[in-house]
């Protein structure tokens, strides 16, 4: 089944800030799926570069150096700059190297202080607005949850793919 490339995909934005709480919930879930999708599976298939792109360790590090990314990205959302921080696009360093646990643990020290800023909102807040610099629309930290979210299952899809590969 083909799927839809990232970088060509649109998105709805404007969403309620009711709907925030339920981007959360996906956004704290993201750790568990790796978690699973990663168990017990040797480090010759985490760490393989599959295609020449991304390894396993790679897309979850990728996420936690978004998560950098996207924390600051809230703040400037709240703050309405008029264009939010760039996306990151490479890697800071060998995450091969490292462990599996580690590199999970390295995003998710990350993604639990976006939830807890995520939570520290006031409802006046979820509506204020910024614009993403690659989309080049405006979005309120509700999109961005949503947004990042979208972005976490395009990463754990890619996971899968790398995995059912080099376990046949």
């Amino acid at each position: 089944m083909k799927k839809s490339e990232w970088l060509t995909r649109t998105f709805p934005f404007g969403l309620a800030g009711g709907l925030l709480p339920f981007q959360l919930d996906r956004l704290e879930g993201t750790v568990a799926r790796m978690e699973m999708k990663t168990k017990g599976l040797p480090d010759e298939i985490l760490s393989n570069k599959l295609d020449m792109k991304w390894s396993v360790k790679e897309n979850i590090a990728h996420l936690g150096e978004v998560d950098e990314v996207a924390l600051k990205r809230i703040d400037e959302i709240v703050n309405q700059l008029p264009v939010m921080s760039p996306a990151v696009f490479g890697l800071k360093q060998d995450y091969n190297a490292w462990p599996v646990q580690k590199v999970i643990d390295f995003f998710y020290e990350r993604r639990k202080m976006n939830i807890a800023r995520y939570r520290l909102l006031a409802d006046d807040e979820l509506s204020r607005t910024s614009v993403h610099p690659r989309l080049k629309v405006t979005m309120t930290p509700v999109d961005l949850a949503f947004f990042d979210a979208e972005h976490d299952d395009h990463h754990l899809v890619r996971i899968s793919e790398i995995i059912s590969t080099l376990k046949k």
